[in-house]
């Protein structure tokens, strides 16, 4: 399809969450969706099962070939040569966070999170009641970095679990091998546990270097790590609810399989089926809505550089989220409030993904060109007219 053709009044007619949290005539910009239609493969399906009416419920025994898939998906795209029989699926990675923030710590026991970060990772500590370290990530002049002495010396005899999101998100940084091999030296020096949220990883940009899955680091790391992963962000299934979930080790399994069936949910045939046809059918469709993503980001970094100089932008080697620091513009209140009501967009507010997400709003680009023109150009306008 051509992505510049989807136009504003199209888009707004969509069902989902993201057009329809907000008034009608606020633009959306927040929930990791992509404005384009799903790959023609995934919708034949899902048109042919509705045909059907065949929806019954699967059980345990239902087709579980969508973690063959992903083990041969892992092999040749990343080298990370996994048996099958350590993958599991469920619905939701974030559900899959909360079960295993559960069993890998208690209550009071302490999460390492490298801040900012994905905002439903601080909610699940919050919920469970699991205290959390923050380590801010450190800006260097063209990325985010980790900063590993702050890290290590934060850890404590109750610190039980280190979270990586790897893309990163919010600010769409690809940790190197160098990194992710500090943070797992890190990890088996003081006994921790390592979840490993990894969905992005198929939405890399050219000069986003490589994606490597944490726990190939090694059998040592991966016998303490416990990694997600899903086609949602990567080909836009958000709705059809399938996770794929990886034990480095026997014990991550049983520490994970404590929890009660029940509470970790079912499987859904129809996104099971949906993530096999993306990772076997959907490939040029991905290359053509990267190639678009990347050109994207780049013209709205040049758009911010001419109309809001003032908006610091780390480019993002991953991911269609733009995290943007708008702390040089002293708006006086939060970002997210002031554009929402001057501007009409409504991004993700910045102190929802941790203390250094002040004066921050992280933008979605997955969009057309038309779309994201007139957020920049809405955002500009109200700049321009405090």
């Amino acid at each position: 399809m051509n992505f510049n053709d989807l136009t504003l009044d199209e888009a707004r007619r969509s069902p989902g969450n993201k057009w329809n949290r907000f008034d009608s005539d606020v633009i959306p910009s927040w929930v990791a969706d992509m404005d384009f239609p799903v790959a023609k493969p995934i919708r034949d399906f899902i048109i042919d099962q509705g045909m059907r009416g065949d929806l019954k419920y699967t059980g345990d025994t239902s087709d579980t070939s969508v973690v063959d898939v992903f083990a041969e998906r892992m092999l040749s795209k990343y080298g990370w040569n996994i048996s099958s029989q350590d993958v599991d699926q469920m619905i939701d990675i974030v559900q899959g966070i909360y079960i295993a923030i559960s069993v890998f710590c208690e209550p009071n026991d302490e999460v390492i999170i490298n801040t900012p970060m994905y905002f439903p990772i601080l909610q699940a500590c919050r919920d469970l009641g699991r205290r959390m370290l923050f380590n801010p990530l450190v800006k260097q002049k063209n990325r985010w970095e980790i900063d590993f002495d702050q890290l290590e010396a934060k850890i404590t005899e109750r610190t039980k679990l280190l979270m990586l999101v790897n893309p990163h998100n919010p600010s769409g940084r690809v940790f190197t091998r160098t990194e992710l091999q500090q943070f797992a030296d890190i990890a088996l020096r003081h006994n921790l546990y390592v979840v490993a949220d990894e969905i992005h990883c198929d939405l890399l940009f050219s000069d986003g270097g490589t994606h490597i899955p944490f726990a190939s680091l090694g059998k040592d790391i991966a016998n303490r790590t416990v990694t997600f992963n899903s086609a949602t962000k990567s080909h836009n299934l958000g709705g059809v609810r399938c996770a794929i979930v990886h034990f480095g080790s026997d014990d991550v399994r049983k520490r994970f399989e404590s929890i009660s069936p029940r509470l970790r949910g079912g499987r859904n045939v129809v996104g099971n089926i949906a993530t096999r046809i993306a990772w076997q059918q959907c490939s040029d469709w991905l290359s053509n809505v990267m190639i678009y993503l990347e050109e994207n980001r780049n013209h709205m970094q040049r758009q911010l550089n001419i109309l809001m100089p003032d908006i610091k932008h780390i480019p993002n080697q991953a991911t269609f989220l733009a995290w943007l620091d708008c702390s040089a513009l002293n708006l006086g209140e939060d970002p997210f409030a002031f554009f929402l009501r001057e501007a009409r967009v409504a991004f993700s507010a910045g102190p929802t993904f941790g203390p250094e997400g002040e004066n921050h709003i992280r933008l979605n680009f997955a969009t057309s060109r038309q779309i994201l023109d007139e957020k920049l150009n809405r955002m500009a306008h109200a700049i321009n007219q405090r």
